[in-house]
C-alpha cells in the first residue's frame, strides 16, 4: 500500500486506499449497446457505435492505454458499455462488464452527494463549523494535532471541505515540513484538497456513528444498484480487478484497502458509476433539490491549473465557460447547457467523467493505464461531442509520440536466503505521518503502510528490492556492525531515505 508515497507523487506499490466490491442481492448486468439509432451527442447529432469504437480502439493504442472501461448515458439512460483492451496485459486477460477499476478521486463524488443526502435528513448543516458536530477538539484527533496553534480551522465547515476552499493541502506531504497545515483563511478561495474530504469524512462517520462503507452502501450503492463498488476491498473481486499499468504497459498488483476513505478508495465500474449519474441526473422531488444544490456552483475556479501554482492566470477558454468548483464537482457552462465533471488519477488509473445536466448525457472513462489522460478528449469528444470540458485546467498532456518512452529492461526477481531477509524487517520514517513497516515471511519480504494490507517485495539482489511492475527499487543499507539502518529509494526521478525507526 504505502500511500504516503503516492503522497509526494510517487507510486510505491500500487496507490493505496482502493476498493471493490460484489453487495449481497444485487444482480450482475450485462453488458449494453448502443440502439441503432447511434450515440447521440450533446450538440444533437449522432454518431455510430462503430465509428466511436474505432476512434477508441486507435487512441488507446497509440497511447499505450493497456484497458478502458466506457459507459454513455443518453436521455438519462445507459446507452452503452463497452470494454477495450487488457485486465492484465502481462497475464493476457481481457476486461468485461464487471471488472472493478480504481476510481481514484471520483471517490469524492460519490461521496459528496452521500453528504448532502445527510443534509438533506438534517443530520449535517453545510455552513455550521465541523468542530461543533465533534465530542472533542479536532487536535486532539489522530492526525489533526498539527492544527492545534491555529485557529482558523475552528471556521471551516461542510460547504467549504465540498467546494474545496478549507485552507487545507491536497496532501499534507505537500507541505514544506510534511505536516498537515492551513494554507490561507478558509473559505476564501479554491485549493483543491483530500484532506478537507478525509476530515468531512471524520465529521460524517461521528454524526451517524457508522463507518462510511456502510453508510455508502445503504444510502448509495444499493439504492442504485451499484452492484460492484465499494469503499474497502472485498475478497470476492480478487478475480476480476483491472491491474494498474504504467506507461510502459507492465502490471501491478493493485490495491486491497481494508477501510474506507472517502478521497480515493473506491473501486467500481463504468456501468455502476453510469448508474450514480443516471440516478443524479433524473433526480425528482427531494433528491432533486439535493442534486441541485450539489451542482450549484460555490466558487470560481481562477487558477491556470487544478494543481501548482498560477493564481489569477486562468485562460480566457475557461473563463468564458465560467468554470467553477460546486459541492463535489467542477462545473462548467456551454452553449450545450451546464456541465460538471471530476478527474480520478493515481498511479496505474486515469478516469475522467462529464454529465451535461440539461442534456441528460454523460461519458464515463476508467482506465488502469498511466497513459489514459494523453487521449481523453479525442474520447470524450468522440462519444459525447463534448469540446468544452477543461482538460488544460485539469494538466492532461495532450498525445505526442515524441514523448514515449522506450521502456527499460524489466527487473527480474531472484531468491535470497531467508536469513538476509528476515534482518529487514521493521519500521521506517520516511516523514512525520509517514511510517513504512516491512515483515519477512520466510524467504519472503513484504511492505505496508497500515500494517493490514501487504504488497511483497520482490530481491532484484541481497540489499534491492522491488515491486511488481515497477520500475521504483528499495535499497537497504548496514553501519558497520551491519546492522539495517534505513532504506533508500529510488522512484527514477528523485531519490528518497527513510530512516529505520525500529
Amino acid at each position: 500500500m504505502l500511500d504516503h508515497l503516492d503522497h509526494v507523487g510517487i507510486r510505491f506499490i500500487s496507490s493505496s486506499l482502493v476498493a471493490v466490491a460484489t453487495l449481497s442481492g444485487c444482480a450482475i448486468h450485462p453488458g449494453v449497446s448502443a440502439t441503432n439509432s447511434g450515440l447521440r451527442t450533446v450538440s444533437g447529432s449522432t454518431t455510430t457505435v462503430t465509428e466511436f469504437e474505432r476512434v477508441v480502439d486507435a487512441a488507446i493504442g497509440k497511447a499505450g492505454v493497456a484497458g478502458l472501461s466506457v459507459a454513455i448515458v443518453n436521455d438519462r439512460k445507459i446507452v452503452y458499455t463497452h470494454q477495450f483492451g487488457w485486465k492484465d496485459k502481462d497475464a493476457g486477460t481481457r476486461l468485461d462488464d464487471t471488472t472493478v477499476f480504481a476510481g481514484a478521486s471520483l471517490s469524492k463524488t460519490v461521496f459528496a452527494y452521500l453528504t448532502l443526502l445527510l443534509t438533506g435528513d438534517g443530520l449535517i448543516d453545510l455552513d455550521k463549523p465541523l468542530e461543533a458536530y465533534l465530542p472533542r477538539p479536532l487536535p486532539t484527533y489522530p492526525g489533526y494535532a498539527d492544527l492545534a496553534n491555529d485557529d482558523r480551522y475552528h471556521a471551516i465547515t461542510a460547504r467549504m471541505v465540498l467546494s474545496h476552499t478549507t485552507g487545507l493541502p491536497n496532501l499534507r506531504s505537500e507541505t514544506a515540513d510534511g505536516r498537515l497545515r492551513l494554507m490561507f483563511q478558509p473559505g476564501s478561495r479554491f485549493n483543491y484538497s483530500g484532506e478537507g474530504i478525509q476530515l468531512l469524512q471524520l465529521l460524517v462517520e461521528t454524526v451517524t456513528k457508522s463507518d462510511l462503507e456502510t453508510l455508502a452502501r445503504d444510502r448509495v450503492f444499493v439504492p442504485l444498484g451499484m452492484a460492484h463498488t465499494s469503499y474497502v476491498w472485498r475478497d470476492a473481486f480478487a478475480n476480476n480487478v483491472a491491474a494498474p499499468h504504467n506507461e510502459f504497459e507492465w502490471a501491478s498488483d493493485p490495491d486491497r484497502p481494508p477501510t474506507a476513505n472517502a478521497a480515493g478508495s473506491l473501486f467500481t465500474t463504468a456501468h455502476d458509476y453510469a448508474r450514480l449519474l443516471v440516478g443524479v441526473l433524473a433526480a425528482r422531488g427531494r433528491q432533486e433539490k439535493v442534486v441541485e444544490t450539489m451542482f450549484t456552483p460555490t466558487v470560481p475556479i481562477t487558477s491556470f491549473r487544478m494543481f501548482g501554482r498560477g493564481v489569477g492566470a486562468l485562460s480566457p477558454g475557461n473563463t468564458a465557460k465560467h468554470l467553477a468548483w460546486a459541492l463535489g464537482w467542477g462545473t462548467f457552462e456551454t452553449p450545450n447547457g451546464r456541465a460538471a465533471f471530476h478527474t480520478g488519477h493515481k498511479g496505474g488509473a486515469q478516469n475522467y467523467a462529464v454529465a451535461f445536466l440539461d442534456r441528460g448525457a454523460a461519458i464515463v472513462l476508467l482506465s488502469n493505464s498511466d497513459n489514459f489522460e494523453s487521449v481523453a478528449p479525442e474520447i470524450v469528444a468522440a462519444g459525447l461531442g463534448d469540446r468544452d470540458s477543461p482538460f488544460d485546467w485539469l494538466g492532461y498532456q495532450l498525445f505526442d509520440p515524441a514523448m514515449r518512452k522506450v521502456a527499460p529492461a524489466r527487473l527480474v526477481a531472484t531468491q535470497v536466503p531467508a536469513s538476509v531477509i528476515a534482518a529487514y524487517a521493521g519500521e521506517y520514517q520516511l516523514g512525520p505521518d509517514a511510517v513504512t513497516r516491512i515483515k519477512a515471511d520466510g524467504g519472503r519480504l513484504y511492505a505496508s503502510d497500515d500494517g493490514q494490507s501487504w504488497d511483497e517485495l520482490l530481491a532484484k539482489s541481497e540489499a534491492v528490492f522491488f515491486f511488481k511492475g515497477r520500475t521504483l527499487t528499495i535499497t537497504f543499507a548496514k553501519d558497520a556492525s551491519g546492522k539495517v539502518t534505513h532504506m533508500d529509494i529510488d522512484t527514477g526521478a528523485a531519490m528518497l531515505r527513510a530512516q529505520r525507526i525500529r
